[in-house]
């Protein structure tokens, strides 16, 4: 429906491989979730609209190079215009919708994940100024002509008004530069999850990397910044636009592929301990620990080094770590042998401890306590250390 050269290919193969790795992407998501873990969460529904949104994003998309998306302004007659122009007034706002869901479905996940106040509070004020910009910058969108399908009449003769192109620039550049930002907060979040967990390093740097996977998606917002300028500078939109169009479909599908993959990890579940609570292992005993004793509560000391309350058991599970409980259980007494043992043992020394104390007592006039009532604890402290691994 237009004439002369185009490059509206490009927007078929850049559509094609979006669609490629997200659905492939989702699909092991979706295994994951409902074969391995069993388990749907309020992320997943989210990114299922997600899916949906990009998808027709780019069917749209492709259905624009019909009309003349990617051939020059000149090239295309006024029909063309008008129909190719309001499919890409469609796309804009569904490029808005669905990088606004995404980041709110990586922000829900990463909730699930964290459990320090501090996380807890950056997630949601990063999801509040996403969903706050992103809704005025949907609404800039819709409005930006009066009436609204001006936008696409006004190549026939339409009447009514547009904004100027800079003022949707910067508006656009503000949208822009707060996905960035927020890309970038998720990016580091990870971070802090596993910083001071207790896991080999190597598993850890594969926490952190699977989880950071959003630093991509900013590099698709800042070079679909570069291509918003370009923009300003024309008047042949159709053809210069084609690069804004090709990194509005790239920036989402990053985004919801490395979500994707940041719960794929149960599909590689690597067997290590991950430690769960944090252990101070001292008993009280003339004779002192054997060395098994001693090795067993050092390496206790060593390596658990974080509490299990800092981090939720759902940690875990989502990212498919092995976990060690570690449960020491004091009590009093034991059995009969164990305290006639230690009565054989300690008694001669605290009774003539205690006669002792007692005269000097009573040679400088001092009351002697009452003993009724008096804890016994002639039968000992007896202490039981279990170490749970669970895969």
């Amino acid at each position: 429906m237009y004439s002369g050269v185009t490059r509206g290919a490009q927007v078929t193969g850049i559509a094609v491989m979006a669609l490629s790795l997200t659905w492939i992407s989702f699909s092991l998501r979706f295994y994951v979730r409902t074969r391995l873990l069993r388990f749907i969460g309020r992320e997943d529904w989210l990114m299922i609209a997600s899916m949906i949104l990009l998808t027709l994003l780019c069917s749209l998309c492709l259905r624009a190079i019909a009309f003349g998306l990617g051939a020059h302004m000149y090239n295309i007659p006024p029909p063309s215009k008008e129909t190719g122009f309001k499919y890409i007034f469609i796309c804009e706002l569904l490029y808005v919708t669905c990088t606004a869901v995404t980041k709110l479905s990586i922000g829900v996940y990463f909730l699930r994940l964290s459990s320090k106040r501090y996380q807890i509070w950056t997630i949601y004020t990063t999801l509040c100024v996403v969903m706050v910009i992103s809704t005025m910058y949907f609404f800039f969108l819709l409005f930006q002509c009066d009436p609204i399908y001006h936008l696409w009449t006004q190549w026939d003769g339409g009447v009514g008004k547009c904004l100027h192109n800079p003022i949707l620039a910067n508006v656009t550049y503000a949208h822009a530069a707060m996905s960035a930002v927020t890309d970038w907060a998720f990016g580091i979040l990870p971070i802090f999850f596993v910083w001071k967990m207790q896991m080999n390093p190597r598993t850890k740097l594969s926490v952190i990397l699977i989880l950071s996977l959003g630093f991509f998606a900013s590099s698709a917002t800042i070079v679909r910044i570069v291509y918003i300028r370009s923009l300003t500078l024309t008047e042949d939109w159709s053809w210069e636009g084609i690069n804004l169009v090709k990194w509005s479909m790239v920036e989402p599908a990053i985004a919801i592929t490395a979500s994707n993959i940041a719960t794929l990890r149960p599909l590689f579940k690597n067997k290590f301990i991950f430690a769960k609570k944090r252990f101070d292992t001292s008993i009280d005993d003339d004779d002192g620990p054997s060395s098994d004793d001693s090795f067993t509560s050092s390496k206790i000391r060593n390596n658990n080094t974080v509490a299990a309350a800092d981090y939720p058991v759902e940690f875990a599970e989502m990212l498919g770590l092995s976990r060690a409980a570690v449960t020491t259980e004091i009590s009093a007494g034991g059995s009969q042998s164990e305290r006639d043992q230690f009565k054989r043992r300690f008694s001669l020394s605290r009774r003539s401890t205690r006669e002792k104390s007692e005269s000097q007592m009573e040679l400088h006039n001092v009351p002697l306590p009452q003993r009724a009532g008096e804890i016994n604890w002639s039968s000992g402290i007896k202490t039981t250390t279990t170490v749970t691994i669970e895969k």
